[in-house]
């Protein structure tokens, strides 16, 4: 009876549950373990490459040159002493290549010949073809290879009286146009940007970010309006610009003009969305 006894407890010894205390600390162990493997695999993911959309979002330009492949945005020209935030604060090293504020002339660019007077060629990608007129071109997509924009044969994008060419994103070949960003550097630092926006009519907001002495602008420093060389009028009598492409669905086009008092140094286009969209640029008019 006795050995009984001292078997049953034993037994009980065996499956009485440990201290309050106890199970805390085998909790946090547990944690610990768990978040270290969690560090790991994190610091592992990064070490190959892989980053959120936010992690990658262009840091804020200075144009000096088109971006080589998948390089970061050129580090940009600091505004002059005169100019500067704060009467001249110490700023990054300008670059070799990129001029003063202002340094450019007026130019109006169309998209329908190269800086030289050659007519473009359809579909083709371009970057510095208009460097000599103040801006210089360049693409950049979380998904595709893809470096340069293209030039497209956009009349299956564009209203029926508009002009052939429109630059946009790249071609990926019988799939149809890449998704991705558009940059417009200004090596000049114009003080004024106009250009013309061609996209649909469901996305209520194109994407423009614009950037000057390397600080984003605000959304007051930009002005989106109908362009009024495509101006329809609706059952309402309000004036609008949009247009319904052939066998596509409504596109409208929206004339959007920037100003900095220290020059844009770099005007984004996201076609990304939330739904990827397409974005035509023509019209494009730079005004030191």
């Amino acid at each position: 009876m006795a050995a009984a006894r001292r078997r049953r407890g034993l037994t009980k010894a065996r499956t009485r549950r440990p201290p309050f205390a106890l199970r805390v600390l085998r909790g946090l162990a547990v944690l610990t373990v768990v978040g270290v493997a969690g560090v790991a695999a994190w610091t592992g993911l990064r070490s190959a490459g892989f980053r959120f959309r936010w992690d990658i979002e262009p840091a804020p330009p200075r144009p000096a040159e088109a971006p080589a492949l998948r390089e970061a945005p050129p580090p940009s020209a600091p505004p002059a002493a005169a100019d500067a935030p704060g009467g001249g604060e110490e700023a990054d090293a300008p670059s070799s290549r990129t001029g003063p504020l202002a340094s450019g002339r007026y130019e109006r660019i169309e998209f329908e010949t190269y800086a030289d007077g050659r007519p473009v060629a359809s579909n083709s990608a371009v970057a510095e073809e208009w460097r000599e007129q103040g801006v210089v071109v360049s693409f950049d997509s979380y998904t595709a290879d893809a470096t340069r924009p293209h030039v497209l044969d956009a009349r299956g994008y564009l209203p029926r009286n508009a002009s052939m060419h429109a630059l946009s994103f790249p071609l990926a070949g019988d799939q149809g146009l890449e998704v991705g960003v558009i940059h417009l550097d200004f090596p000049g630092r114009p003080r004024n940007v106009t250009f013309t926006l061609f996209g649909p009519d469901l996305i209520e907001d194109f994407e423009v970010i614009a950037w000057s002495g390397g600080e984003r602008l605000p959304a007051s420093a930009r002005v989106h309006a109908p362009d009024t060389r495509y101006v329809s009028e609706k059952d309402s009598g309000s004036a609008t610009a949009t247009y319904r492409p052939g066998g596509r669905s409504l596109f409208r086009a929206e004339r959007v003009s920037i100003e900095a008092p220290l020059g844009v140094d770099r005007i984004s286009l996201d076609g990304w969305g939330p739904p990827g969209h397409i974005l035509l640029v023509d019209h494009l008019e730079i005004d030191p």
